[in-house]
């Protein structure tokens, strides 16, 4: 009988700070460089995230998710004697790092894949590296292109523009006929939304298109813009903004008498709309996960992170680092080896089934995944559940 030992320790999180997820039971030696096929007692992955810096809330949450993920999969004994052993890399905010850390991986052939990171310039990176030396990778967010550019590289976050019809739906119900959108400029995903998926929802739904205002990615002021448009009174405002920007765009909208509906994105989430209090409430927003479904796996998935984490409610963030893991490590089970190719094949096969997790039921397009859309809405104190209302 197999002797397990569990630990996670932190290291400095400082040029290459490490974690280590599963270790291996007694003896033995991990490694991925069984090219003939069978699992060694321990699977050895990089997982290169964002854990300093100014995006280190995706990889912190991320990580957590994942090391959930690997408990699990380890305890279960899902790949029967085999763990898996993650080693997580901080590549802080520099696209540098990154793609260092995927050459280290590469020629190191005891790492068997890697889980990147959310930054889609650091992925962008990674991407080409890990194509032309057959690296699987599979990424979380990273929705910009460049990311996937091959069959070895993966995304478990879905785009933004693949589940945001649910906005439109909502605006439909409300009987909008006019809207305004204020984007962030500066950030590839919300420009996208702000400039194609916005006015393509317009045209579905039949409202139209009032202004259209594109800010600066560090822009904490929106004085002028948001007077601009409650003097133009519209139906509805997209607030396309990152996470701190949020409170304050809506705080200043209200202010200047702005009485309609806003709709923003996932950064409205997690919190983002405390400092904004009543201000905010009925502020809404698409998203691919929310804590507050009630669908098995999701409800799965939140109680055993709430068990793991003192009663913390998971994030996007986390639901997707607990399906990146899952997805690959369906795919290692599949593949029954640890070369990277046979991990590949393995993955594919795992995509073009789907399966349920975090986000609920997840389906691929291709090696993107793609999910049922949720709208989460802030009523003055906290997230709230929108549409789908009961599912």
């Amino acid at each position: 009988m197999k002797v397990r030992k569990r630990w996670w320790r932190t290291a400095a999180f400082a040029g290459a700070a490490t974690l280590v997820v599963g270790l291996a039971g007694c003896g033995g030696s991990s490694g991925a460089s069984n090219a003939g096929g069978g699992l060694p007692e321990t699977v050895k992955i990089m997982s290169i995230k964002e854990m300093t810096g100014p995006v280190s809330f995706a990889g912190i949450h991320a990580t957590r998710g994942i090391k959930l993920a690997v408990e699990q999969i380890n305890q279960q004994d899902f790949l029967g004697e085999t763990d898996l052993k993650i080693e997580v890399k901080d590549s802080a905010a520099s696209a540098q790092k990154a793609a260092s850390f995927t050459t280290q991986a590469i020629a190191d052939e005891s790492y068997a894949a890697i889980l990147g990171p959310a930054s889609s310039s650091q992925a962008a990176a990674m991407s080409p590296i890990a194509q032309k030396s057959r690296m699987p990778v599979i990424y979380t967010q990273a929705g910009s292109e460049g990311v996937l550019v091959g069959d070895y590289t993966y995304r478990l976050t879905p785009p933004a523009s693949s589940y945001f019809g649910v906005a439109g739906d909502y605006l439909a119900s409300k009987n909008i006929r006019t809207a305004a959108v204020l984007y962030n400029s500066g950030n590839p995903t919300l420009s996208e939304l702000g400039k194609k998926t916005v006015p393509g929802l317009a045209e579905e739904h039949g409202f139209s298109m009032q202004s259209s205002n594109g800010v600066p990615r560090d822009a904490l002021d929106f004085t002028a813009v948001g007077s601009e448009i409650a003097e133009a009174a519209p139906g509805a405002v997209f607030v396309l903004l990152e996470g701190p920007q949020n409170p304050r765009a809506i705080s200043q909208l209200r202010r200047n008498g702005y009485q309609g509906e806003i709709v923003g994105m996932t950064s409205m989430g997690a919190g983002n709309l405390e400092t904004a209090g009543e201000t905010a409430a009925g502020a809404v927003w698409p998203g691919n996960f929310s804590a507050l479904s009630k669908k098995p796996s999701v409800q799965k998935f939140v109680e055993a992170y709430k068990a793991e984490y003192d009663g913390e409610i998971p994030n996007n963030y986390a639901a997707e680092g607990y399906d990146a893991a899952w997805f690959l490590a369906r795919g290692i089970e599949q593949a029954g080896s640890v070369s990277r190719t046979a991990i590949q094949d393995g993955l594919a096969g795992v995509a073009k089934a789907g399966f349920k997790g975090a986000q609920g039921e997840l389906r691929f397009q291709g090696n993107d995944v793609r999910v049922e859309g949720v709208l989460a809405g802030w009523n003055g104190s906290k997230e709230v559940l929108v549409m789908p209302s009961g599912s």
